[in-house]
């Protein structure tokens, strides 16, 4: 059978012309080359798979060294091969090791004082795999009998000069380590250049040892030579004005040089926001008369940067959101950021200037334009908002603000008239945030506190003064985390149908007393119209225990309430459970609470974000 199909194939060659036959041969040459090089290149993969997986299985001897401690100790361990013989190799190759290892030892024993040190090893085969143990005699060490470590020039005025100088490695009678002389070295010359004294030289270093004696001699003398001084300054860009540039120059021409004033004048670069690319360089080898030319290139970033945003949350409802950083206008450096959100509950929009920040500890001058529009529960609010804001960061990452603030309100409840208000609010405040992890704490804190205030008759229908404090404490306790939350909040005002809703305070809601819907807790009218309140008081106790993988599971209690009277609170309690998950963009919160002896009315609340 098998003769007849070749017969067939032959024939049906012999019909085909020559071009055709010739072309079937290519084709067939081709396929066979490519087989072949498929063939090849599978054994390859076996074999190296085979390899590697018997390097992996093989059994390789073990190493100990016995009778010594201390730096020597970890020395020699440092020393030892990379490569350790296989249970299987023969005993003239593990002769062959243990020769290497103790030529690799002596000098290693060397380096840290022990010129006499002797190595015994012991080679014997255990269970089937070669045991080898080395012995060792450290003996006497080499002591440093005389050491003189000396820095002069124009540096030695400096304080870390001084420190080196009043700490060097050795004093008399100590042990001979090498590595200390070595390292006081490389300090030396470290410093040297990130002072600017690029013309520092040891004008002596040597270490003189007598192996007969057992000591040893140490000499070093160092020469900072003269500080150098930042040259011309130089800047490449193309965003704003060379005076607007100027202003972010931390460093100036004739003054000291120094690595570490490069490294902040690149955050203050960072921190502008124009740039996307800055490189600084010190030119040293154009230095003149102890001058160093610095340059400055920055590539800038894109000038307009988009958001856009859909979501959904229990508090708010579907939104739809974008914004605009323009993170400059002009020339001058001013960034504008422009925000809108639309909400059937509140929609926004906003529009905020901000002045170039040379300096982020010295702060930030901003100006805000707003308006909003709240149509949540029975109050309708629309207002208008003209202000400027300074903020500034201080040493201990305390946020500070201060702002003043032009608040133009309708506010109607109901059916009733609208009551109009204008206010020119001063206010200042303050917050912190610590946390062992911004987006999932284990252990963490925030304290937020603003104070603001009107005077009637000073661009003010009437008198007001606020205070808001919101605090949050997380502790982990067991495998889980307790979390406690406070927010406090009075008003000094007149009467409450004069307010506001923007300043009115309501309770209620995924972020407030769960079991109760956004802002619906508050003082109400006759006709039922709920109004807020002057005052507010919300706590919050919740345990969370993670359950599996990025899951986790939580139980809390919430009480609080907006009223017009401290003694009259008339608290709100909701209970609840919640799962939680953390995903890559922070955690996300599912709860379903329940007010109080209302279990038959559960409210579902859904957040996104840091728990801090």
């Amino acid at each position: 059978m098998r003769m007849l199909i070749i017969a067939r194939f032959l024939l049906s060659i012999l019909s085909l012309n020559t071009a055709s036959v010739f072309h079937i041969s290519i084709q067939l040459a081709k396929s066979c080359m490519a087989i072949s090089l498929l063939l090849l290149l599978s054994l390859s993969i076996h074999a190296v798979e085979k390899n590697e997986n018997q390097g992996s299985d093989q059994s390789v001897a073990s190493i100990n060294i016995v009778g010594t401690g201390g730096d020597l100790h970890k020395n020699l361990t440092l020393n030892l091969p990379t490569r350790t013989p296989a249970c299987t190799e023969p005993k003239e190759q593990v002769t062959q090791f243990v020769k290497s290892i103790k030529k690799r030892f002596r000098k290693a024993s060397r380096a840290v004082g022990y010129y006499d040190a002797q190595f015994t090893p012991n080679t014997r085969r255990v269970e089937g795999c070669w045991k080898i143990t080395i012995a060792v005699k450290a003996n006497r060490p080499v002591k440093v009998a005389y050491a003189r470590f000396i820095i002069k020039g124009q540096g030695l005025t400096q304080q870390e000069f001084k420190e080196l100088r009043s700490k060097p490695p050795y004093r008399g009678g100590d042990v001979l380590n090498h590595q200390k002389y070595t390292d006081y070295k490389s300090q030396l010359k470290d410093t040297s250049q990130a002072l600017g004294y690029f013309d520092a030289a040891f004008e002596v270093h040597k270490i003189t040892v007598n192996p007969l004696r057992f000591s040893a001699n140490v000499e070093l003398v160092f020469n900072t030579g003269k500080r150098f001084r930042y040259g011309k300054v130089k800047i490449k860009q193309k965003v704003v004005r060379d005076h607007v540039i100027q202003s972010f120059l931390q460093i100036k021409e004739g003054d000291f040089y120094s690595s570490e004033k490069l490294i902040q004048q690149q955050q203050s670069l960072q921190s502008s926001g124009f740039y996307a690319d800055i490189k600084i360089s010190a030119l040293h080898k154009q230095a003149v008369n102890h001058h160093v030319p610095i340059e400055i290139s920055l590539k800038a970033k894109k000038r307009n940067a988009w958001k856009f945003k859909v979501g959904y949350g229990t508090d708010t409802g579907p939104r739809i959101s974008g914004e605009l950083n323009r993170r400059w206008t002009s020339s001058k450096g001013h960034g504008l950021n422009l925000s809108v959100t639309a909400a059937p509950k509140v929609s926004t929009f906003s529009a905020r200037l901000t002045e170039p920040k040379a300096d982020p500890k010295k702060g930030t001058l901003s100006y805000l334009l707003e308006w909003q529009q709240d149509t949540n529960n029975d109050i309708i609010s629309r207002s208008y908002k003209l202000g400027a804001e300074f903020t500034r960061k201080t040493d201990t990452n305390w946020q500070e603000t201060a702002s003043v603030t032009y608040l133009l309100d309708t506010t109607q409840v109901g059916e009733n008239t609208p009551t109009r208000s204008h206010l020119t609010l001063l206010g200042v405040g303050t917050e912190k945030t610590k946390a062992d992890n911004y987006l999932f704490p284990l252990n963490g804190w925030r304290i937020k506190a603003n104070l603001q205030g009107a005077v009637e008759n000073i661009i003010s229908d009437q008198s007001i003064l606020q205070l808001k404090t919101d605090t949050k404490l997380i502790t982990q306790l067991g495998d889980g985390r307790l979390l406690g939350r406070l927010d406090l909040g009075t008003t000094f005002i007149g009467e409450l149908d004069a307010m506001p809703k923007d300043l009115r305070f309501f309770a209620g809601g995924g972020q407030s007393v769960r079991g109760y819907s956004f802002n619906s807790l508050g003082e109400t009218d006759a006709n039922g119209d709920l109004l807020g309140g002057k005052h507010l008081f919300v706590g919050s106790i919740e345990y969370d225990y993670p359950i599996i993988d990025k899951w986790g599971a939580a139980v809390f209690i919430d009480a609080g309430n907006a009223f017009n009277d401290w003694k009259k609170s008339d608290l709100k309690l909701g209970a609840g459970i919640g799962a939680r998950w953390r995903s890559p963009v922070g955690p996300v919160r599912i709860d379903i609470g329940f007010p109080e002896n209302r279990l038959s009315d559960p409210h579902l609340h859904l957040s996104i974000g840091s728990d801090l």
